[in-house]
Order: structure tokens, then sequence, then C-alpha cells
């Protein structure tokens, strides 16, 4: 999907319009955990017809402190629809002296590495100075041959970063009805007739900076922005409308039309391939299969390549497209053996799309929906190497659009319990009178868990070992004889079996020996006392951990916690520790349940994660005999 891009900048003292803005004159409470802040930010859009427009917009931005640096720096895409006319910026110390110009002879541009197929290309300029500094940017973007999109506003996009003063001017000319929509504000765009249409005006002001919390919402769930769009759009000769997702999926469906042919040759492979199979599930899978080890990922930006896939014969030949261009090409296979499916418009970065409101900044990616009877499937065919049939945690439970021949139509995409996100740790520890252990371990883990496991394939064996060792808890351990298996299945995992040596299991103080009761959880470190947000806990999971501790000989168990549980609104934490003979088994289970809870039970949330991390830290005291 084409990219939308937001720029951020931030601001500090200065000299606006020729008067001074020093530190003084920003409010206190907009310095209060503040790494930059935007002192003004003004953006209009003029929309001279649906065909052309000009973009023009200065930042004004103080940066603090290193923290904030990032928020000076300048960033602008350009393609074959829009360029750069004019660019001019300036720097300023902290006490509003000019210290330096900026040309646009001065920006770097650079284009997409080589691995891409795009016409997009950017123009760049990193500011350095010392801190604080102001840096003021003034350009104009003039668009060509359609816009199919206004500018999104959000004149805040960090956190650690306030603004003063944001100004947002649309200005349409007659007969172009835009639309928006803005997000955590009451402030609706004013509208005043102009001598060349009618102009759209929105301002924030006085924005707090917001800091990042552990399980909080991200910065879209909390500063206000605004999205503007066409109603009726013409883009790259073509021409559509966005009243409903219904009419915006007419429009790109025709992008599909006549992009599904393949060669008869390749059909009748297709044919072959699928010959012996005894269910359409099984033909499926086959060229799914097949997707994965005959093509890869590339980007495809060119023109209306931003919307519309890439031919499927051309997808055939070159064995490369990007997520548009090979969810179009599984269909294409799919058609030859009169498999229909349906072309997907999806986000990974929101679950939600507004059903009221149609933009193309709500969706981000394609994959193939496949509705077999009493079975649909959800392809992801830019990574065909997941599991055939899993749904992954970037799109389980968002909401999509069906791309189909009479228009857009709204669903959302299963999603699997919290209980089966799984990860399973089996482990046997023997130990000596020194402290000195040497551990056998296995770890499966499920779904989402699998997720964030599986890339360990892709390291070095060296990496292999250290992103083991960095997940326990040992200052000194060497691990070895790693095996990885993975399984492919509706519910994937991947099971990990390795051993560790370590010369500091236990800590010997005269005749006793502290061993750690579970090495393989670090439970819940270093959350804050306060809450300033609701708490978001985004994935559910299963975690249970058997530890299996042989006692060295001439040793007894002085202290073993009892068995302990802990059950509420956020899950539920179970401590089992047995003694047999010589062997101590140490089994903790936690259910940690994904949702949203108010910031008003953050005091409860933190004596149930503090609770488990003590019970995660726990220690057995063994004494020599």
């Amino acid at each position: 999907m084409k990219k939308q891009i937001i720029l951020a900048f931030a601001m500090f003292s200065f000299c606006v319009n020729g008067y001074s803005q020093a530190i003084s004159n920003i409010p206190a409470e907009l310095l209060e955990n503040a790494y930059s802040v935007v002192v003004n930010n003004e953006l209009e859009f003029v929309c001279e017809s649906n065909r052309n427009g000009v973009h023009k917009e200065t930042y004004i931005v103080t940066i603090l402190n290193e923290k904030g640096k990032n928020a000076g720096h300048f960033l602008e895409y350009c393609d074959k629809y829009t360029s750069l006319r004019k660019f001019s910026g300036e720097v300023f110390d902290g006490t509003g002296k000019s210290i330096r110009k900026i040309k646009k002879s001065d920006l770097q541009m650079s284009e997409y590495s080589n691995g891409l197929s795009t016409d997009d290309y950017m123009y760049f300029y990193e500011c350095n100075a010392p801190y604080p500094y102001t840096v003021k940017y003034e350009w104009e973007v003039k668009r060509n041959d359609g816009i199919i999109s206004y500018p999104i506003f959000a004149p805040q996009t960090d956190f650690n970063q306030s603004v003063v003063k944001a100004t947002y001017r649309l200005i349409a000319a007659p007969g172009i009805e835009p639309r928006y929509h803005v997000f955590h504000s009451g402030n609706k765009p004013q509208e005043t007739k102009v001598a060349n249409g009618t102009q759209y005006e929105l301002s924030f002001n006085n924005l707090k900076a917001y800091e990042s919390e552990s399980y909080g919402p991200s910065l879209t769930q909390l500063s206000p922005y605004a999205f503007f769009n066409p109603t009726d759009f013409f883009f790259d000769n073509t021409t559509g409308t966005m009243k409903s997702w219904q009419d915006y999926g007419v429009w790109a469906y025709k992008l599909l039309e006549n992009r599904d042919a393949l060669p008869a040759p390749f059909q009748q492979r297709i044919k072959d391939m699928t010959a012996n199979c005894e269910t359409n599930r099984e033909k499926v899978k086959v060229l799914y299969d097949f997707l994965a080890n005959n093509t890869r990922y590339v980007s495809i930006q060119l023109g209306i390549g931003g919307f519309q896939p890439i031919p499927a014969m051309d997808v055939n030949k070159t064995g490369f497209g990007d997520c548009k261009g090979l969810s179009n090409y599984l269909k294409a296979m799919l058609n030859v053996i009169g498999i229909p499916s349906n072309y997907t418009e999806i986000s990974t970065r929101n679950r939600r799309i507004m059903k009221d409101y149609v933009s193309l900044n709500q969706t981000n990616h394609v994959i193939l929906q496949v509705p077999l009877e009493g079975d649909t499937l959800w392809l992801e065919c830019t990574n065909a190497k997941l599991p055939f049939g899993y749904v992954h945690s970037d799109i389980a439970g968002h909401d999509a659009i069906l791309i189909t021949a009479t228009g857009g139509q709204f669903c959302t995409l299963p999603s699997y319990p919290d209980s089966l996100n799984m990860q399973t740790t089996v482990a046997e520890v023997v130990i000596d009178a020194t402290g000195k252990a040497i551990i056998d371990a296995k770890q499966t883990s499920y779904l989402a868990q699998y997720e964030n496991t599986i890339g360990i394939q892709q390291l070095e064996p060296t990496k292999q070992r250290d992103r083991i060792r960095a997940g326990i808890s040992l200052s000194q351990a060497t691990v070895s004889n790693l095996q990885i298996t993975e399984h492919n299945s509706n519910n994937p995992s991947v099971e990990l079996s390795y051993k560790i040596d370590t010369n500091q299991y236990g800590n010997k103080t005269g005749n006793r020996l502290f061993v750690p009761t579970n090495i393989f959880r670090r439970g819940f470190k270093n959350l804050p006392k306060t809450r300033q947000h609701d708490i978001y806990v985004k994935y559910g999971y299963l975690d249970t951990d058997s530890i299996n501790i042989t006692i060295p000989e001439g040793y007894t168990v002085e202290s073993l916690a009892a068995p302990f549980i802990l059950e509420g609104k956020f899950g539920k934490f179970e401590a089992i520790h047995k003694r047999e003979d010589n062997k101590l088994t140490i089994i903790h289970r936690l259910y940690f349940k994904s949702g949203k809870y108010s910031k008003a039970e953050y005091g409860l949330f933190n004596a149930f994660c503090s609770m488990i991390s003590k019970q995660y830290d726990g220690k057995i005291v063994l004494r020599k005999e």
C-alpha cells in the first residue's frame, strides 16, 4: 500500500516572524517531560482540482536534548506525482541567534535500495547543533495527475514531544467535497468561504508531552490528529469515490481486472500439481507452498502500483512481488483450478477500521481470503513460509476490507484465545555442592510465542546461544547442544532443546546453598509505582515451567516456599514446590490475560505483577547435613 508519511519536528527558542520567542514564553507545563517542542507548525494544502494541489508547510522546532534530536531532521518523500518545488531552513542557538542557513542544495536526495521497485525518492537533512537549538523548515510540494488523499494532520508524533501551536488549512476548489475525521479532540475544522473555494481550518494548541509506559497505549491512542480525504477522486487515469467501503471496493476491484492471466504451460503445471489432492484445502496448500518456495518479497511503488498489484504474469516471470502482487498471484493460480478467493486489504498496525469513514490511511497491507466450505482461510502471501492456515498476530482479530466484484465488504479476521499462546519449559537441573550445575532444557512455544521465537532459526549459531543466554537469569552460563524443531500446523510451534553449564547456579555461603527457583522467567521488572494512562495488555499468554532439581549429596532442604495461588481479573498464577527423595520439583503456571484496564486499577495490576515476580525470583535454601 502507498505509505502515508507523517513528518514530525520540534522547537524551543527563536525569532519567529521578526520577534523573539524565548524559552520563557513557552508554558512551563509544555517543557515538562519534553525532549522537543513544536513551537509552530502550519500546514496548508490547496486542492486546485481533483488532479492537482500544492502542499505548503512550516515547522519551527526546538530540540531540548540528545533524546529529541531526531525531531530536528527534515524528511520529505516524493514520487512521480509529487515534486519538492521550494525549500529553506534556518538553525538558531538557544538565545535565538541565527547560526546556519539551509538551502535546498544542502538536502540529501536518496532513492530506495536496489531491493525495491519504486519511483519514490526522499529529501533528507540531518540537523545537528549544540542543545538547545531551534530549526525552522519551510517547503512546498506540488502534486500532479491525481489526488487520492490529503496530508494527515499529526503535529505531535513522538512521545516526550509537546506542541505550542499547530494549524492545518485545507482549501478546496469549488465542487470538491472533502471529508475529515478528528481523533482525540473536540476541535472541529472551521469552514470559511474564500476566493478560490472553501477553507477548512483546524488548530491544536498547548499539547503536553506524553511519556511512554509499560503496557501503555500508543501515541495514536492519546494525541489528537486528523484525517482529511476527498470524497470523489482522480488518480493515475482512474476515478473513484470514497462515500462507503463498498464504493471504494468498486474502484479497487477494477485495479485487479486483467491482471490474473497466466501462461498456458504454467496453468497446466498448476493442474498437474493439484491433480492428486483430495480436497480443495489440500489444493490451496500445494499452491501456497509453491508460492513460498518460488517467490520473494519486493516492494512495488511505481505510479498506481502503490495501490494496484503487478500482473500475475510478471510475478510468474520474475519470481517477485509485494503483498499486492503476491496475493494477486496466488489468487490467479487458484482461479485456474476453480477455487474462488478475495483480495483483502488490512492494517498490520491497527486492529480497527472505521466503518463509516473511508480512507487509505487505515490499511497498509494485502492478504488473500479463501472462503472454503466451512473453513475460511486467511493467507499471508508476503511471508508464505508462515504455517498454512495460521493467522499471525499482526492480523489476527483485525478488521479488513474484502475487495469483491460487488465492492468492498467489511469483515473481521478470527483471533486465538490467550490460552493458546503457550510456552512450556521443562528443565532437569543437576547441581553439586559448589553451586555448579548442568541443565538440560526444552522450551516449546506456540502461536504468538512461536512468532516471537522462530526468528532464532535465521541467526548465526553464536547469536542463537546469546539469545538463549539473554533469556535466563544466570550471570555466567554456557549454552550448547542447541537443537531447533519447527512444527508447521494450524497451531504452529517451535521447540528449542539445549544444555546449560554454569559455575554459579547456586550461591554457597558457609554450609548453605542458595538456589534460584526459576532462571527461565524474569518476571515483570521495573514497573513504576504510578500510572498516567490506562493499561493495555496487547497479547495474553500461558507460560508453564517444570523444573526438576537434583539436590547435592549431603544436603537437605532448609527452606522451600509453600504452594501459592494468585487469581484475579488480570489472570492466574500458580506455584507448586515439591520434594521427593533427593529431587525438588518447581512448577510455575502463569495465565496472563489480554485486555484494556482502567488506570484506577493499576495498584491491583502492579501488586499482581509484583507477587508473580517475587515467586519467579524466589530462593531455595539447601543446608549441608
